[in-house]
């Protein structure tokens, strides 16, 4: 006699040694059977399991697999084989999608993913600092949005007053700037971000000429760093 354990998903492990109850015997509790022989080691991919009254070798795919739907990593807990709505596959990206039993890029994924890409690369570009002559050599300005609105306001207020920049040593201090010198750094801040602007524009449009001819390699081609200076 040799006894198995069966699992919630009814794969077979062991043989196991149960011990014997005095004056039963080996009793044969829930979660267990009872085999007339010992079963070899199943296949790779495969588990032991009782079906009816005869034991079968399944797939056992247990563990994570991969909604073909949209890409979810869910646990599996089954025996046998997968059916169409998962796979063991894990997507390379979030922009691959399934397609006739394998993930493939999506360019409309890849699209969007590289327009939020340069979006915040320019951004983050824009509100990272630039530099103006108006104080006759060049100093730092801050350029976060709050600084923007600082600067907006400065311009409109009209009066000489100090405003905030760092030197070529990056010591920050508030130095004073005439009305003139304000409007300056004003219209320095403005072409540095028109430029950033026309970078990113330039950019998207390639990204929808590639889109458009369906072109894969084209759009992941198109980068921020290849563009910009």
């Amino acid at each position: 006699m040799t006894i198995y354990q069966q699992d919630t998903a009814g794969a077979l492990t062991g043989p196991v040694v149960l011990p014997a109850v005095p004056g039963a015997g080996v009793l044969i509790p829930a979660g267990f059977v009872r085999l007339t022989e010992p079963l070899a080691a199943p296949a790779p991919g495969k588990a032991w399991a009782l079906i009816g009254d005869s034991v079968e070798q399944l797939d056992d795919h247990r563990g994570t697999v991969y909604e073909t739907q949209n890409g979810a990593a869910i646990q599996w807990g089954r025996l046998g084989a997968l059916p169409e709505t998962v796979t063991q596959e894990r997507p390379p990206t979030a922009a691959h999608h399934w397609e006739q039993g394998r993930w493939v890029l999506d360019p409309q994924a890849v699209h969007s993913a590289k327009v939020i890409e340069i979006n915040q690369a320019c951004e983050a570009v824009i509100t990272g600092g630039f530099v103006s002559p108006a104080l006759g050599e060049s100093f730092q300005y801050s350029s976060q949005w709050d600084d923007q609105l600082n600067l907006t306001g400065a311009v409109l207020r009209g009066f000489d007053m100090p405003y905030a920049c760092r030197d070529a040593q990056g010591v920050k201090a508030f130095r004073l700037h005439t009305v003139a010198q304000l409007r300056q750094i004003g219209d320095d801040f403005t072409l540095f971000k028109l430029q950033l602007l026309q970078y990113a524009n330039e950019l998207k449009q390639q990204l929808d000429q590639a889109l458009a001819a369906g072109d894969i390699d084209a759009l992941e081609q198109v980068t921020w760093e290849a563009a910009h200076p």
